[in-house]
């Protein structure tokens, strides 16, 4: 039984993507090569540590387990979205489609930089 992972251009885009923003979000604020290239090193093992988890998963998928899926990385900050096939009856294609950094996502619902204060006057 084997597994094979192929990654599509646009998961290969974002990763990069997200990659980037890792390592110049963090020399931005630690002005520090070694720190900014250890966040990605990181997310890198995180997401391998995902392909090793869905190549464990679809050992032996059932007709339930086939078609578009997603996975939470990183205590839920990325969602890698995939597909699952079945080349034939043991052997399994899992297809990266996307990957999500749930924060950028939502910062134009969630700001990081919202006001908050303390109402001294009670």
């Amino acid at each position: 039984m084997a597994v094979v992972f192929r990654e599509s251009s646009n998961f290969k885009k974002i990763r990069t993507e997200i990659e980037d923003y890792l390592y110049n979000s963090v020399y931005s604020i630690e002005v520090d090569h070694e720190r900014a290239l250890r966040s990605v090193e990181l997310f890198i093992e995180a997401t391998e540590r995902c392909f090793s988890t869905l190549e464990t998963m679809y050992q032996t998928p059932s007709e339930k387990d086939l078609g578009e899926k997603s996975f939470p990385l990183k205590n839920g900050r990325y969602r890698i979205f995939y597909y699952v096939r079945a080349i034939n009856s043991s052997d399994f294609e899992i297809t990266l489609l996307d990957i999500d950094d749930n924060r950028q996502s939502n910062l134009d619902r969630f700001p990081s930089h919202l006001i908050t204060f303390d109402d001294d006057s009670h």
